[in-house]
């Protein structure tokens, strides 16, 4: 892949599964939020309780089913920043075998809840995962 991509791996948890004995797909979801939580505090250098942001859009392609002892593997990828928010992809994989596709539409807000610029500092961080770097 051409672009950088931004990695986070995690263990599929007992409480990740349903009654079928595996992963439930809104589980598929919060592993997404854990990845995009990571990259935006070991790349922008804040966590999500300090940046007040929302999910705008939230689409999912599922593949195939994580099972019970599985290791999740979430690249992620910026595809866009624009003046208040910001684009993510995701490609999910379970043990080396693709399991979802998916992207977010992120939008920063300031204290009242309203869209707010994102500081230029971060943007420049942000976009590194976008460009190739």
């Amino acid at each position: 892949m051409d672009e950088r991509t931004y990695g986070y791996t995690t263990d599929v948890r007992y409480r990740d599964l349903d009654p079928r004995g595996h992963v439930n797909h809104v589980v598929y979801v919060s592993y997404m939020e854990q990845a995009k939580g990571a990259f935006l505090e070991d790349v922008v250098g804040v966590t999500l309780d300090e940046v007040n942001t929302v999910v705008r859009s939230l689409d999912v392609d599922y593949e195939r089913s994580i099972e019970s002892g599985q290791q999740v593997t979430v690249d992620l990828r910026v595809e866009s920043v624009g003046e208040t928010s910001f684009t993510i992809t995701y490609r999910l994989n379970a043990d080396g075998d693709e399991v979802a596709t998916a992207r977010t539409v992120s939008v920063l807000l300031d204290e009242g809840g309203e869209p707010r610029s994102i500081p230029e500092r971060w943007r420049r961080r942000i976009e590194e995962y976008g460009r190739g770097g």
